[in-house]
């Protein structure tokens, strides 16, 4: 599965660097009177919790105090934004997460650059669950069963991974199935998985819906605080629009810090991009927004990646960091 991952990013990579041979067709550059190479971008986002301050930044007017209009386009994963990233029709991912992104750049594939830090997560907010009726209680009754994630080889199989080895499980003994987050609670239903590790909203729909019950956290020990996903660029990108890159990552570590004070806030903004209903959003259990980058908390999710097998040497974030 990683091998294709890689050879699938390096087709895109190929076919993206043809296209900006004959002309970017994420638009020209157009410079403002702000000092702005660029003025309208697409960001590619989830329809998860951790890409609310882009819609709060929005409909805060973040962006257009930095002369910036920002056009959501919402995904269901992170990676299938990737070709457009790379041939320019889209110009940031955000929610994306790290560890399928710091591996492509590790091996060589793609050169990128973290703007923005998405999230951290709590203990409740992210982690495993299972249906009463399953007679999975704890980790130990996860060896041998099949699990849901969003993507296999990433953050969520990492973690799990390393949450399951910490109470006395082998990893080698889950099977890991790719079900997108809004199909996880309909999979897990219809016995097609055993368990689903998911975050939220749709961890708490599942809890809320169908009695699912949270047997492994994915954000303890260890793991607390552990980054889940960032907005990302291509570093060819922040280079030709060096002013609007600075400009987006002004607006959103404005929008991360409101987020972060202000939980009903984000609450309010989830029923915009999500199916979650504002009823449902009140009882969301929220990670924690990150304002600023830290290359010490990034260096986590590298060194987890090399421990956990993921890479084959240490891997140093500092230099995808956009300052």
């Amino acid at each position: 599965m990683r091998q294709k991952w890689i050879w699938i990013l390096a087709t895109s990579l190929v076919t993206a660097l043809a296209v900006a041979a004959c002309g970017s067709s994420g638009g020209s550059a157009k410079p403002s009177g702000s000092g702005l190479e660029k003025t309208h971008l697409t960001v590619a986002a989830l329809p998860i919790v951790d890409d609310a301050p882009l819609f709060l930044a929005i409909k805060k007017g973040y962006f257009k105090q930095e002369g910036l209009t920002v056009t959501p386009k919402v995904i269901t994963q992170s990676t299938l934004a990737l070709p457009d990233l790379l041939h320019g029709s889209v110009d940031i991912v955000g929610g994306g997460n790290y560890v399928s992104y710091m591996e492509g750049q590790a091996s060589g594939t793609f050169s990128l650059k973290i703007l923005v830090a998405g999230t951290e997560c709590k203990p409740a907010s992210f982690g495993v669950l299972a249906l009463p009726s399953s007679g999975i209680t704890s980790p130990a009754k996860l060896a041998g069963k099949t699990i849901a994630v969003n993507l296999t080889n990433n953050i969520q199989t990492l973690t799990a991974d390393a949450a399951l080895k910490a109470d006395g499980v082998n990893p080698s003994s889950v099977k890991y199935v790719v079900v997108p987050f809004p199909d996880m609670a309909a999979a897990l239903k219809a016995g097609r998985v055993s368990a689903i590790s998911a975050v939220e909203p749709f961890l708490s729909g599942a809890e809320q819906a169908d009695g699912a019950k949270l047997v492994l956290s994915q954000c303890s020990g260890s793991l607390a605080s552990f980054p889940l996903s960032g907005y990302f660029a291509t570093e060819a990108w922040t280079q030709r629009f060096p002013h609007t890159a600075a400009a987006f990552q002004r607006a959103m570590e404005k929008a991360q810090a409101y987020a972060n004070a202000n939980p009903d806030a984000v609450r309010a903004v989830l029923p915009t991009y999500t199916k979650v209903t504002a009823a449902a959003a009140q009882h969301l259990v929220l990670n924690s927004f990150p304002a600023t980058m830290s290359a010490t908390q990034l260096q986590r999710v590298a060194s987890l990646m090399h421990t956990g097998g993921v890479l084959q040497s240490p891997f140093n974030v500092q230099p995808m960091l956009f300052h």
